[in-house]
């Protein structure tokens, strides 16, 4: 029995953990929440690919949701996201400790997932870079494995980073985080490393390939709006260092803005410098360095950012250097520093638990120091119980969705779609009033074209950051300037118009047709469009697509076929 508490003993407390945070999100239905936005049935559009106009922000992660749902609605496969972010986050912690004893693995495992940084995001709805956040610590893991001379790390390293990079800043982070250990100068032979690096470049060629094709769309603003936000006082370099300070307030659990989240905060660094000595013998010194850079950079990427006397840096250089508008959202890339709070805070505790012990030469004390040291996380953010107190519950979508998706995937009137009122979020009163990125671009058969700029509040002003769809950009500023949409949809390509009920008066086209009239959504059909706008780049595209499904289930058959024949 004692040893299976060893074995599963952090394993049983992770899924624990993960389900009294997300509660209600477990139900069916779908947790409609910022940018987590699941519909029952994504059909698979050009965009989803990156053949639109606009930046590929979120390829290929809706390709690859579009190709799960339909036989399976889409609710399971959010749950199946939000549950595999958590418990793999945890359990990758504990794989990183597995030799530090039952204690260590789950106090570890319980910082990470258990921190603002996992509570904020998910109140973003960022559940794509949860899941890159959680495939870290396994990378790291494999990419270690891999320079020791692991015959299967290699194909494992790669299939991690492939899951990462269902997002262009998860690939991005578990890439720059794992290749130097997995590159690092020992026995291993050097050429399979070498060669799995290039898998885990070309994984990136489905979000790399269109954005080089839009090279109109890679300028970035909105650095002070993405700006790491401190949640008090105490500034921006105490938030960060407790893993917060997302940029939007209303992603933040109310108890960060109590004295007691910086207190708490400062007994996890307390137990983190304690055992900052162990970090490297326990994860092995090349996890250990890279974490410790990566850490640093991270934190000075979120703080320069939010320090008005430095943030003239970060502008610049989001401004000049290509690409690098991925950095304007500082608190993501506290990634690093979140492991390694974990795992050194974990080790802090042990450590002090043993000193206690010794002292005291009372063996019960240990292991009461342990249990605070689980409590004390959850103490830190304890409005994160229970879907953040129900901010996470589960809805059905209005029967009207579904009929107006019936329509557009069996009416032959051509044109794409325009999703009004022309807003990024919307507020649905069947959504509980959360704030929700509009659906309809992945709840219809057909391109959407909706607003994609962003206006947010900061310092009490609010600043709008422009999107960078050129459609969108055009249609935007006929609805701002009040004038006639008619003749821009028709150049557009735009042959229908979805309307939200609550939407109030909405001006469209003259000799609209109205045909779904429903409670929560109207469909309209617009004068037949003067052309329909047909997709750039395509071959290049699909070619970065087969590449990179190429690598996947190459690195696959590798790793199932040494299991069958080798032992690791």
């Amino acid at each position: 029995m004692r040893e299976r508490v060893r074995q599963h003993g952090a394993t049983v407390v992770v899924v624990v953990v993960a389900a009294v945070m997300l509660g209600p999100a477990l139900l069916p239905g779908y947790t409609l929440i910022g940018d987590q936005v699941f519909v029952p049935d994504q059909s698979l559009l050009p965009w989803m690919l990156g053949l639109g106009a606009g930046l590929p922000r979120s390829v290929p992660q809706d390709a690859v949701v579009a190709v799960l749902t339909g036989p399976v609605p889409g609710w399971v496969w959010e749950s199946v996201a939000l549950v595999s972010a958590l418990v793999l986050l945890g359990l990758g912690v504990a794989r990183l400790l597995r030799d530090q004893g039952v204690a260590a693995r789950t106090i570890g495992a319980v910082v990470a997932v258990w921190s603002p940084y996992v509570g904020e995001r998910l109140l973003l709805g960022h559940w794509s870079l949860l899941l890159a956040v959680a495939a870290l610590p396994w990378a790291l893991d494999a990419a270690d494995a891999a320079r020791r001379g692991s015959r299967r790390a290699t194909a494992r390293w790669v299939l991690w980073v492939a899951l990462a990079s269902l997002t262009v800043s998860g690939g991005l982070l578990v890439l720059a985080m794992t290749l130097p250990v997995l590159l690092w100068r020992d026995s291993a032979p050097v050429r399979p490393r070498w060669l799995a690096a290039v898998a885990g470049l070309v994984l990136q060629a489905p979000w790399l390939v269109p954005a080089l094709l839009h090279p109109s769309a890679l300028g970035s603003g909105g650095v002070e709006v993405f700006a790491l936000r401190p949640e008090g006082a105490w500034g921006g370099l105490l938030t960060a260092l407790g893993t917060g300070g997302v940029w939007n307030a209303d992603a933040v659990p109310g108890s960060r803005g109590t004295l007691l989240a910086p207190l708490l905060t400062l007994v996890l660094l307390a137990a983190a410098w304690w055992g900052r000595g162990d970090v490297a013998p326990a994860v092995g010194r090349p996890v250990a360095l890279v974490l410790g850079v990566g850490s640093v950079l991270g934190i000075a990427v979120a703080v320069l950012g939010a320090w008005s006397i430095t943030s003239g840096v970060t502008e610049w250089v989001t401004a000049h250097v290509p690409g690098a508008g991925v950095l304007r959202d500082g608190q993501k890339w506290l990634a690093p520093w979140l492991l390694l709070l974990a795992v050194s805070a974990a080790l802090g505790a042990r450590r002090a638990a043993r000193s206690l012990v010794i002292r005291t030469r009372d063996r019960a004390v240990g292991p009461v120091l342990l249990i605070g040291g689980l409590l004390v996380p959850i103490a830190l953010l304890p409005d994160l119980a229970w879907g953040v107190g129900g901010r996470l519950a589960s809805v059905d979508y209005p029967a009207d969705w579904s009929e107006v998706r019936s329509v557009l995937a069996s009416d032959p009137r051509p044109g794409d779609v325009i999703s009004l009122p022309w807003s990024t979020f919307r507020r649905f009163d069947w959504n509980r009033g959360r704030t929700v990125l509009d659906p309809a671009p992945r709840a219809l058969p057909r391109t959407v074209v909706a607003s994609d700029s962003l206006v947010v509040r900061r310092d009490g002003a609010l600043v709008v950051v422009p999107g960078d769809d050129p459609r969108s950009v055009r249609v935007g500023a006929v609805v701002s300037s009040g004038a006639d949409l008619a003749p821009v949809l028709a150049a557009l390509g735009i042959g229908w118009a979805v309307v939200a009920a609550d939407a109030g008066p909405v001006s469209l086209p003259a000799g609209s047709e109205l045909v779904v009239d429903g409670p929560d959504l109207d469909l309209y059909a617009l004068a037949p469009p003067a052309r329909i706008p047909a997709p750039t780049g395509v071959v290049a595209v699909l070619l970065g697509d087969l590449l990179a499904g190429g690598v996947l289930v190459g690195a696959g058959f590798v790793l199932l076929r040494r299991r069958r024949t080798t032992p690791d």
